[in-house]
């Protein structure tokens, strides 16, 4: 999988003059890398939505299990790992929390399943990595598995397990095979999950997702590296990478975003009074992560980038600390004068295709 190359879909910018409202969207989209065929687009779930969303502010989120009830996750914490400091929960990860779920289900795939349609045996993730091209990110959760019966099945399910005491796990994406996987007994096979990120997602926010489902919930390590946005470099804690204060910046540099980015190329502000939110779309059959804000320039303004930073924790010399860090840049093509003694709602849209 080391030389995966996916489609991926460049960002959308939306201006809505009359409304003085400019949201650049960006997409996420997934893919099942089947053994001995080609990727098939999966559809991912309000729950990964709700994830994103809360590593993202580091904030306690909420997700639906595969009967449909709603349970905490560890996004307080930075990552997946599900370990709570100063509370009597002994439920501590080791290892990888994700899992390949197979079914015999054909039904379309919603963002609202919270299950497959027929599920059948679980395959662990024990292989996570990041493969990073010039024009794009993909972070990879896949495994090696052996089934001990000839099977067929039709859909397959990438999973995270919430709480490994009582069992629960939640859908994080749901793929439907076009036509049935025939999988042979004592026979091995190397199979998972593909995230996309398309260049105006920085390889930083790729390194640190992956590193939320590695490692020891207690005992942090030493990850891969990344760089703030002033340009230094650190290496990421994983995990526990994602740190909080999410900010929304504008500048006026039109450059074409590069994964490598590590800041607006010419800074002008944040964003005033900004929101976060996630919308789940049962008509579009997407989720969509919006941050946005406010800004009423005093002078014209040429608005040509707009970014999406976060403090991600990780480690120099020996110290630790959180480090402001680009995640997300789009850019106009052309640029937009912004009008002084206007108030204009700026943002950035992350889609789950």
């Amino acid at each position: 999988m080391k030389s995966l190359k996916l489609p991926v879909t460049e960002p959308k910018i939306t201006i809505d003059e009359k409304r003085r409202r400019i949201l650049a969207e960006v997409s996420i989209e997934g893919f099942l890398i089947p053994e001995g065929h080609p990727p098939i687009r999966n559809k991912f779930t309000r729950n990964m939505g709700y994830i994103l969303d809360g590593l993202i502010r580091v904030a306690l989120v909420s997700v639906y299990d595969e009967g449909g009830t709603s349970r905490n996750v560890s996004t307080n914490l930075g990552h997946l790992m599900r370990y709570y400091y100063g509370t009597t929960i002994n439920d501590v990860y080791i290892g990888v929390p994700m899992f390949l779920q197979y079914g015999n289900g054909y039904t379309t795939p919603s963002v609202v399943d919270n299950n497959l349609a027929t599920p059948d045996l679980h395959v662990p993730t024990r292989y996570v990595d990041v493969v990073e091209a010039e024009d794009s990110t993909t972070a990879i959760y896949a495994g090696r598995w052996t089934p001990d019966a000839d099977k067929e099945y039709r859909e397959v399910g990438l999973k995270h397990i919430v709480d490994t005491v009582a069992g629960y796990a939640t859908l994080l994406a749901r793929t439907v095979c076009p036509t049935p996987l025939v999988r042979s007994a004592y026979t091995t096979y190397f199979e998972g999950y593909a995230l996309t990120f398309p260049s105006s997602f920085t390889r930083w926010f790729a390194r640190a997702l992956a590193s939320t489902v590695c490692g020891h919930a207690v005992r942090h390590a030493r990850g891969v590296t990344c760089v703030a946005q002033d340009g230094s470099t650190f290496v990421l804690r994983t995990p526990g990478a994602f740190y909080g204060s999410p900010d929304v910046m504008i500048g006026s540099n039109n450059a074409p975003p590069s994964p490598t980015d590590h800041n607006l190329k010419a800074p002008i502000a944040s964003l005033a009074n900004q929101t976060q939110s996630v919308e789940v779309d049962t008509t579009l059959q997407e989720v969509r992560i919006v941050r946005i804000g406010s800004y009423s320039p005093t002078t014209s303004v040429q608005f040509g980038e707009i970014g999406l930073f976060a403090n991600l924790y990780g480690f120099r010399a020996g110290s630790g600390a959180g480090y402001k860090t680009l995640l997300v840049r789009a850019t106009l093509d052309p640029p937009i004068t912004l009008n002084p003694g206007t108030t204009y709602t700026l943002g950035i849209i992350i889609k789950l295709a």
